[in-house]
């Protein structure tokens, strides 16, 4: 059902009459004039804002009955409603309130925080995949899946605001696979050690999505269809993760990994290197201090010759795991 088409059903609260779309966001009952912040394709409907006339008269009422303190706590009470609803994008706003069972003005900063694993996905519908337990708590993944919930929203990429993420600043896990991933902003304090992304990356990388990271809890990153991507300037916030997998970028040189002293485990899924400087470039990558596993697949893997396969396995095959496919 249409955002329309549910709040034509819907008459107004305060006279019965027709509510009129003004904007995705907002509606205005064409009798009286009272205005209503309303969510799409939810039954939750916030009402944030009246229109002149209604609030002069609400607040003479309040004034006689209840005095000057009562009108400034109202004032006060529908100002924070008009922000913290409004900080939401429609389709964030869906989904919040369905996790949360309450208007989105009535979720706190405290709800948010809860939530230790978000992933968002798009197929037709935007898909949000959460959990209030922190993976890290569980012994193995099988366990952890029992604990996730699946919420699907209706909405157009008009409706859906990817900076909304900055909110959640509990996170220890975050996967978003949605297109311009690079868009989303991640909360300026947050304590994420896991972060996936795919599609929409741009050629010209995206320093601005990773400038917020936590160096001292981030330990794996993905980042999947890179979309050819060549420029690595956004890897300097991450030279202390013990994780990197990589799929579809150019590698011109791999000095991009100088100082990742950590890494433990890094996978170039299809990239692309040049044939002659491969084998090198590879040398130089499993001599880093602490790697463990390397993997590398597609057409550039077999730019390393079989004999250079089997120096390589000969030279660092006690320390590093190595897989060729």
């Amino acid at each position: 059902m249409s955002r329309e088409t549910q709040n034509r059903e819907e008459p107004c609260a305060s006279c019965g009459g027709q509510l009129v779309r003004i904007n995705p966001y907002e509606y205005q009952c064409s009798s009286c004039g009272r205005k209503y912040y309303v969510s799409g394709n939810r039954l939750h409907r916030v009402s944030v804002r009246l229109s002149a006339g209604k609030t002069i008269l609400l607040c003479a009422i309040i004034a006689i009955v209840a005095g000057a303190a009562a009108v400034a706590g109202y004032q006060y009470y529908t100002g924070r409603m008009v922000a913290s609803a409004s900080r939401f994008s429609v389709v964030f706003r869906d989904f919040l309130m369905e996790v949360y069972e309450k208007p989105a003005p009535d979720i706190s900063q405290a709800d948010l925080e809860q939530m230790k694993y978000l992933k968002i996905e798009r197929d037709g519908d935007y898909i949000f995949t959460y959990s209030f337990q922190d993976i890290y708590d569980y012994p193995d993944m099988d366990s952890y899946e029992k604990t996730l919930e699946t919420v699907r929203v209706n909405g157009g990429k008009e409706d859906f605001s990817p900076t909304n993420v900055q909110y959640f600043t509990g996170l220890t896990r975050l996967e978003l696979y949605t297109e311009a991933w690079q868009n989303y902003a991640l909360p300026e304090d947050n304590v994420l050690r896991y972060i996936a992304c795919a599609d929409g990356l741009s050629k010209y990388g995206t320093p601005q999505f990773f400038t917020r990271v936590n160096r001292d809890t981030l330990e794996e990153v993905l980042i999947l269809d890179a979309g050819k991507l060549e420029d690595f300037s956004f890897m300097e916030e991450l030279k202390g993760i013990k994780g990197f997998l990589i799929e579809d970028a150019v590698l011109k040189d791999v000095d991009m990994f100088q100082g990742f002293d950590r890494l433990e485990q890094l996978v170039l899924y299809h990239v692309e290197m040049d044939e002659e400087k491969t084998y090198e470039q590879v040398r130089t990558l499993l001599s880093l201090p602490n790697l463990k596993r390397f993997a590398i697949s597609g057409k550039t893997a077999w730019y390393i010759t079989d004999e250079q396969w089997e120096e390589l396995s000969k030279t660092f095959g006690d320390r590093v795991a190595l897989v060729r496919e």
